[in-house]
């Protein structure tokens, strides 16, 4: 669960500033902030009236700035995370490969070959 702010448009954002109104949800676990400061999301039990009259109840989430820039910056995130996660492998990886060369050494010294 992810906890946003949303102003009293409904519009989320990522940090509180004591005037915004807080909400959980699930909609938003593992999105950019740039992502989730693009939407609107109306928490279940409450409403928000668009301006041509039309009432949309919640639980809403739907994006109220352009949608392809919103994907762009989340797809920028994720390539970002995934460099991150080839790095960290990388070095696990090198880690390990270095504890099992220690040990077979050692071993090897055990043994007196």
């Amino acid at each position: 669960m992810k906890t946003i702010y949303m102003d009293s448009d409904f519009k989320c954002r990522t940090v509180g500033d004591g005037t915004l109104t807080a909400a959980e949800t699930d909609f938003f676990d593992g999105k950019c902030d740039e992502f989730v400061e693009g939407y609107r999301f109306v928490p279940t039990g409450q409403c928000w009236t668009r301006e041509d009259g039309a009432v949309f109840h919640g639980e809403m989430a739907a994006p109220w700035k352009p949608w392809q820039a919103l994907d762009k910056a989340q797809r920028e995130y994720e390539r970002e995370l995934v460099s991150q996660l080839q790095t960290e492998n990388a070095t696990l990886i090198s880690d390990m490969a270095q504890m099992i060369d220690e040990v077979y050494r050692s071993d090897l010294e055990m043994m007196g070959i």
